[in-house]
This record gives structure tokens, sequence and C-alpha cells, in this order.
């Protein structure tokens, strides 16, 4: 029998075969933790193993809300969350709402019933980054959910620790479009994290050129 550890790096690494075949000989590690409390489907949507996760979601494994709103199935999500309106904001092993998950990885539709369900826009995840789910729109490089947060009303320019906002998630990443959004809606252009880096810097440091033009010029003249 594989261990919990063995399979979770096969997860990991993508190795579909890999994970067939362990889950052949053992179906429970389908439903284990690790000791941050993550099963295989987290992992493989963490690790950005659409194939693996798409094999392990097809075998049914258990959803809390938080995997719920990874996968998207916002029907079982609501249907959890109706029975126990705590859950909205119950934040996961690793320190993220379900609103952080679904904005991070592009569940628009689960992002909006959440808000309609009165889920906090602004709401600050538990562990060390201390961030909102803006913050992880920007960094999951996901357009329309930056734009539906901000449309909800989201602080463009919230910082978490460390002071970054989501302007210097956007710039480092190089996306013009988030950029482009967040500074529609009044994103501050020469905001300083706590090392006194602005998304100018970060732009020019990873070469986003496009990015780098259009925060030089928005800057103090």
């Amino acid at each position: 029998m594989a261990s919990v550890q063995a399979f979770q790096e096969c997860v990991k690494s993508g190795d579909l075969a890999g994970v067939r075949k362990m889950l052949a000989d053992d179906a429970a590690l389908l439903n284990e933790k690790n000791p941050a409390g993550q099963t295989a489907f987290l992992l493989a949507a963490y690790y950005r193993q659409p194939a693996v996760a798409e094999y392990l979601l097809s075998l049914g494994p258990d959803l809390d809300v938080h995997t719920a709103t990874v996968a998207g199935n916002t029907d079982l999500l609501l249907k959890k969350i109706d029975e126990d309106p705590e859950l909205l904001e119950a934040q996961s092993t690793d320190g993220w709402t379900p609103l952080h998950l679904a904005a991070f990885f592009g569940r628009k539709d689960t992002a909006l019933a959440l808000i309609e369900r009165g889920a906090i826009v602004d709401s600050r995840s538990t562990n060390s980054m201390k961030n909102t789910p803006l913050h992880a729109a920007a960094a999951g490089r996901q357009a329309e959910l930056v734009d539906l947060l901000l449309e909800k009303g989201a602080d463009v320019n919230a910082a978490q620790h460390g002071g970054w906002t989501a302007l210097h998630a956007a710039a480092q990443s190089g996306d013009l479009a988030i950029v482009q959004s967040l500074i529609a809606h009044q994103a501050h252009v020469q905001a300083k994290a706590d090392n006194q880096q602005t998304p100018l810097d970060l732009a020019m440091q990873r070469g986003h050129g496009e990015v780098a033009e259009l925060l030089e010029e928005l800057g103090p003249k």
C-alpha cells in the first residue's frame, strides 16, 4: 500500500498513471488528508494538475465547503452553507475562506453566489499572508474575478502582510488587463510595500515592459 505522502507527491507531480494505480490498490487514499488537512483533489488544484484533479473529482471524493468551491460545485457549497451559515466565512486548514478560493481559481458563478449569500468581500485570510479575496484573484490572474470583486465593493488598495496591494501582484505577473482594471478603480499607482517597492519596481524587475510603461506614465511627473 502506498503512503498518503507518496500518493500525494504523485498527485502534485501530475503523474496520472501513478495516481490511478495507487488508487486501484488503495481507494481510501482519495479522501486521506495530509498533516495540513489537504486532500489529493485540493493538492491537484493547487499544483495546477487539471488532468489529475478532473480524474480525482470523477471518483466522487468527499467535498467540504472549501473543496466544493475549488471544484466549482456551487449547488453543494450553498447546500452546506444553508445548513450551517457559519461556513460562509469558515477558514480552510490553510487559512482561506470559500470566497478566497473562488477568487483564486476563477470560479465566478460560485463567487457571485457566495457574495449574494453575504460573504465578506474584504475578508482576511488567517494564514501569514493576511490577504483579501481581491489579492487572491490578482495572484491567480483571474481578471473576471478581479472585476466582480471590485464591482461588489472590494477595497482596491487593501494591503496584505508586507504591504502588498493587488496592483503589486498584477504588476509582478505582468497582467496588463488586471493592472488596467485596478487602476480604473482608483488603485494607488505609487503604493509602497513595507520594503518600499512600488508596482512599477516589480514590473521592471520582471521585465514586463507594457505594464511598466503604463505605470510609469501614470506615476509622478
